[in-house]
């Protein structure tokens, strides 16, 4: 899946334009295979979903990556997909101008209508780190909370909303 995203607009993906406002209808059309549930609908095996609101137009769109990393997501010239966490929160500060960051580890860029998060924060990954070191479980462990530690270090998920 190739993606661009035009911020505050939507997205090209696949050659297929969806942006916010257009009817469900014709993305349905032109992707093909999709689930739904509630307003939300599924694309590319879930990694593309789109929400409508009540005349079911877009008003959200939301990419997740896979486990293969094979998803090229075009962010101001940048795959934040294929880049490390700090970069991807540099880029986003920069077009921005200050992301905020909750608990979860969501931030969220509002003036130019992203939303963004990693499978987990450090503070997180210490905790398991210290619990599994706890436990005695660490090194029966140790080669899932690597991979736990390569996956946080890049983009998990991005939401693309349409700005005022």
């Amino acid at each position: 899946m190739k993606v661009q995203i035009e911020v505050g607009k939507g997205i090209q993906c696949d050659g297929i334009e969806i942006m916010f406002g257009d009817s469900i209808s014709s993305v349905v059309k032109a992707v093909g295979e999709v689930d739904k549930y509630e307003d939300n609908y599924y694309f590319y095996e879930s990694s593309l979903l789109v929400h409508v609101d009540s005349n079911k137009c877009i008003d959200e769109i939301e990419i997740r990556t896979d486990e293969e990393h094979s998803h090229v997501v075009m962010l101001n010239g940048t795959n934040i997909f294929s880049e490390m966490k700090d970069v991807v929160i540099e880029l986003i500060v920069r077009l921005n101008q200050s992301p905020v960051e909750d608990e979860l580890g969501t931030y969220e860029a509002k003036r130019i209508g992203l939303a963004y998060s990693f499978s987990m924060t450090d503070e997180k990954i210490e905790e398991m780190i210290s619990e599994a070191k706890e436990e005695g479980t660490y090194e029966e462990m140790k080669e899932e909370i690597e991979a736990d530690i390569k996956r946080a270090k890049y983009l998990q998920t991005i939401s693309i909303r349409k700005t005022k």
